[in-house]
């Protein structure tokens, strides 16, 4: 870019781009004030969060949103003073026929593009003309994509269009100087070099600054050495393109200086004879900073395709454990990342509960499934409320007991996932290789957690909903039809993610002796006592009910038999503690449990259910007061 507008803009470009990204998350609370905007903005098949984005408002370049029935959607306030339109002048209208399309010399060049756009899901941009309302054309630069739902469906076309009317004349004056700088190249404000054979023949001073070389320091070399290795083949192909005159256009590469620091520069190229030799004139121009901004744009595209991505999944669930399982995946696809994580915080237990996982071995699973408040890394997130960012996880005590160092996990990073001011739980990503977390990708995640943080209360909510619809009366567990919804989706879950989920059967010992005894009001007084041990001994991922009379079930995910058996003896050994008062005396009270595990006990629903009640009963057989696993 050149020029002292360019130079402004790249900087204001700049310095907003981190505060667009940081304050996106506030901006999703604004959506719904746009429903009341008109008739064609409600029946337009967008996503809302996308068109009331202030971040799109503020843009300096012109954006545009086509709604999949091909219909202008929306055009932000840079568009309309680029085209001189309102919006309400063009929006609702076809995108193919708009004025300042139909009327412009290059519009078999821009359909080309939209072309490209919808089948491939986007396109290189182009330079092309557009006419504004005023009938005068307008060089602008033309880019379009098309964002996807989850299932890859297409939803919107986003259009950018960019005013390059200063570089345009900066182009023309840049050819008029090629003509007459045979006389003065020294003096040229453009790096200047000319080659016979493919080695350097002659290159004037600018050429020494943005290359860092002196002119006998480069004279007789190769000039392919110079390019980036990565860029080489594509120089050497479109160089001879440009001379076998099969293309004009510049092109763009990577120059490696002397510093051995990568520059960008576009090239141009023209084949002359030059003392009676052919010879290769060119032209670069130090396109660093352009690049950079263009990264920085891409970049900032790309966040909000992930936010509004995720929004779009948040939205169509408030089933708690899908919600996470389908975050979990969408992030950690846009993090370009191999492992991650969610927690949820346990009130009851004051635990962080490991609710999903991708990436990670079982056993670092099974190290890590629960966490206390204070532990490892969570004693500097939770109480801060600000990301954890480790780029060196050999380096960190607090993840090395943890045990990731020994699962191989190099780079981590752990952010707050908050609702209402309160930390619900965790959202932790991790590299097997070694790599930065820069600012701009903290904020995306700390955009996301903040997203999410909502969505995960409401589900959270829902679910307390559900729990008065499916809660036993008398000890306040789940159902028996709960239960059963509940083993059915964790099944599913697990067969996908070939993890481990454990089924526990307890049953009271000599219930009915009891109510012969004392009555059946004092009987219930037990079976509530009973349940209210077996709550307080279950994590926020464990489903407990009372299957029936005297038996309860106890459901816990992501948890093998041993840990399972863990569980059951200890809820064993309370109620043998437990000694209830029955009319002015004190009882004795125990119980029979069965566990059976997936995979290692049973291969479907009904085979679980049958294996844990063998269980139970080898346990009521051998006398009561005891556990057992299933054998096999």
């Amino acid at each position: 870019m050149g020029g002292k507008a360019d130079k402004e803009y790249l900087e204001k470009t700049r310095k907003q781009l981190p505060r667009e990204v940081a304050a996106l998350s506030d901006r999703v609370a604004e959506l719904e004030k746009s429903k009341g905007e008109g008739k064609f903005m409600e029946d337009a098949p967008l996503n809302r969060e996308l068109l009331t984005s202030a971040a799109i408002e503020e843009m300096l370049d012109g954006v545009m949103l086509v709604g999949i029935d091909g219909r202008l959607a929306y055009m932000n306030r840079a568009c309309e003073k680029l085209l001189g339109y309102k919006a309400d002048e063009l929006v609702g209208k076809s995108a193919l026929e708009l004025p300042t399309y139909t009327e412009s010399k290059d519009k078999e060049k821009a359909r080309e593009v939209l072309k490209k756009v919808i089948s491939g899901g986007s396109a290189d941009p182009i330079d092309m003309g557009i006419m504004n309302k005023d009938g005068k054309e307008i060089p602008v630069s033309f880019t379009a994509s098309v964002i996807k739902d989850a299932q890859g469906n297409p939803q919107t076309l986003v259009a950018v269009i960019r005013d390059i009317t200063e570089r345009k004349g900066m182009e023309e004056a840049l050819r008029e100087s090629e003509e007459l700088s045979r006389g003065i190249l020294d003096t040229a404000a453009t790096g200047i070099y000319l080659l016979q054979n493919g080695r350097f023949k002659y290159v004037n001073r600018l050429f020494e600054e943005i290359s860092g070389y002196r002119s006998d320091e480069l004279v007789g070399r190769r000039s392919l050495e110079y390019v980036h290795a990565e860029d080489r083949e594509d120089v050497r192909t479109k160089a001879i393109e440009v001379l076998k005159g099969k293309s004009s256009l510049p092109y763009e590469f990577r120059f490696m200086r002397k510093d051995s620091e990568a520059v960008w520069v576009l090239d141009r190229l023209t084949s002359i004879i030059y003392k009676g030799k052919r010879s290769v004139l060119g032209t670069i121009m130090d396109i660093n900073e352009r690049k950079r901004i263009e990264t920085e744009v891409l970049d900032y595209t790309r966040q909000i395709e992930a936010l509004f991505n995720i929004g779009t999944t948040v939205s169509q669930t408030l089933n708690l454990q899908e919600l996470l399982d389908s975050v979990l995946e969408r992030l950690l696809a846009v993090m370009e990342i191999e492992a991650g994580g969610i927690f949820l915080l346990d009130k009851q237990t004051g635990e962080l509960v490991l609710r999903a996982h991708r990436g990670t071995s079982a056993e670092f699973v099974k190290r890590v499934e629960g966490l206390r408040l204070g532990e490892g890394f969570t004693g500097r997130v939770v109480p801060s409320k600000e990301p954890y960012v480790v780029e060196d996880v050999a380096g960190d005590p607090r993840l090395a007991r943890m045990g990731a160092k020994g699962e191989g996990l190099q780079s981590f990073t752990a952010l707050p996932i908050m609702a209402k001011e309160r930390v619900l739980g965790l959202m932790c990503v991790g590299s097997y290789s070694s790599r930065k977390f820069p600012e701009g990708e903290v904020k995306l995640l700390g955009a996301i957690a903040n997203q999410i943080g909502m969505a995960i209360d409401n589900a959270q909510l829902y679910e307390r909903a559900l729990e008065l619809a499916f809660t036993d009366g008398l000890t306040g567990l789940y159902n028996r039809r709960y239960l059963m919804e509940q083993i059915e989706r964790e099944f599913k879950r697990v067969e996908r993610s070939e993890g481990s989920l454990s089924l526990m059967m307890i049953d009271l010992d000599e219930l009915k002796g009891i109510n012969d005894r004392f009555g059946h009001h004092e009987g219930d007084g037990v079976l509530k006592g009973l349940g209210g041990i077996i709550k307080a001994n279950t994590r926020a991922s464990d489903v407990a009910a009372r299957w029936g009379g005297d038996e309860f079930m106890l459901l816990t995910p992501e948890t093998g038999s041993r840990s399972a058996r863990k569980i059951g003896e200890r809820i064993r050994s309370q109620v043998e503690r437990y000694r209830p008062e029955l009319d002015g005396e004190e009882v004795g009270i125990s119980i029979s449990v069965g566990i059976a595990s997936y995979p290692g006990h049973a291969s479907d629903v009904t085979q679980l259910l049958q294996r844990v009640d063998e269980a139970m009963y080898q346990a009521k057989r051998g006398g009561g007061n005891q556990l057992c696993v299933f054998s096999c």
